[in-house]
């Protein structure tokens, strides 16, 4: 009777471990209004943000795109719904802290700074102001409460190399990851215009959800090659791509990424209606807690005199394991149509479970 115990509580543990709860923070739709580019009028938004997204004494810091920027529309919208999203923040249920804290920043690119040289102290003013709002008490029996008055609160206004749009900061109690998964829609807008124009503004949406992970899924992601419909030259584009894999946070909030640029030198000559057969692995191994891709594919400029690369289009995909774990026959091809104001593409991207 003894030894049949000893192996139900066990049993029992290693349901537990193989199920964990984790807390998972997504951004999961953006929407764009304004011009940020006064000339040409018709070129899109350089747009990108940061976020800090904190409980306890952990806080975990993203930049998004990986590099460079995204291209939007003056009236644009991107992330597609149940497809993709992008991880700010992912903890186990345990270790949470009493809040939740939340800090998304646009910023509009207009410098063009491939290499987000602003990232650094961006982030570092942006974990303060969470850290300072997060030391705050929050009102019984609300779920979460903005920071100030209005959507986002005060703002310090300050000289940066990019267009800001105001912070928007909330705070969050345990009942936002209790169970389930609650959504939250915001809207921001530029923090300093002229006067008497319409400041740009974007509306976001963001999810917390409290999901349960299972152990030992194993995956492998290969970008199998790129189409360009429309390549954003008049005759044929310089195409290269850069792509980014994120599968969680290190315990500094550093995102544990992979990063690489295909070809790692040069480009494609590729004309309207080409295609690129590739067979480049992103990521192999175990998926938890998240798997995020992150897919860019560029013409290629000549920035030194102010020809900005050109973005063709953009996926940026989140799975969970358990949506992983539903692969029919253990793997998938998805073909990802995306556009921006500058072309067209498809990316071709196969999924396929391991053993």
């Amino acid at each position: 009777m003894r030894a049949m115990l000893v192996f139900l509580l066990l049993s029992l543990g290693l349901t537990a471990l193989a199920d964990e709860a984790w807390v998972v923070v997504t951004l999961d739709r953006v929407e764009f209004q304004g011009n940020l580019v006064e000339w040409p009028r018709f070129k899109g938004n350089p747009i990108g943000f940061i976020s800090v997204v904190g409980t306890g004494s952990i806080y975990q810091k993203l930049v998004w795109p990986g590099a460079g920027w995204y291209t939007i529309a003056d009236e644009g919208a991107e992330l597609l719904q149940e497809t993709e999203s992008v991880p700010l923040f992912a903890l186990p249920a345990a270790e949470m802290g009493p809040s939740l804290g939340i800090a998304i920043q646009f910023l509009g690119n207009y410098k063009y700074d491939w290499g987000h040289s602003f990232a650094p102290e961006a982030l570092a003013h942006l974990e303060e102001t969470l850290r300072e709002r997060l030391t705050l008490p929050l009102p019984p029996g609300l779920p979460g409460r903005k920071r100030g008055e209005g959507d986002s609160g005060p703002y310090e206004v300050r000289e940066a190399p990019f267009i800001d749009f105001t912070p928007h900061i909330r705070v969050f109690s345990p009942d936002s990851w209790a169970s389930g998964t609650h959504t939250y829609t915001a809207e921001v807008g530029e923090a300093v215009y002229v006067q008497g124009e319409t400041p740009a503004k974007v509306t976001f949406r963001y999810s917390i959800r409290r999901v349960s992970l299972p152990e030992g899924l194993r995956v492998r992601v290969r970008l199998e090659g790129i189409k360009t419909v429309e390549n954003g030259d008049f005759m044929n584009g310089e195409i290269f791509v850069v792509a980014r894999v994120i599968s969680g946070f290190t315990s500094t909030g550093r995102p544990i990424q992979r990063a690489l640029r295909i070809p790692t030198s040069d480009h494609y000559s590729m004309g309207d209606g080409d295609e690129k057969v590739l067979s480049t692995v992103l990521f192999e191994g175990e998926v938890r807690p998240f798997l995020y891709v992150e897919v860019m594919v560029w013409d290629e400029d000549n920035p030194e005199i102010k020809d900005q690369h050109d973005l063709l289009g953009g996926l940026f995909g989140l799975w969970l394991p358990w949506r992983l774990a539903n692969l029919p026959g253990g793997a998938k091809r998805i073909v990802f149509p995306k556009s921006t104001p500058d072309g067209e593409v498809l990316i071709y991207l196969r999924l396929e479970l391991l053993s």
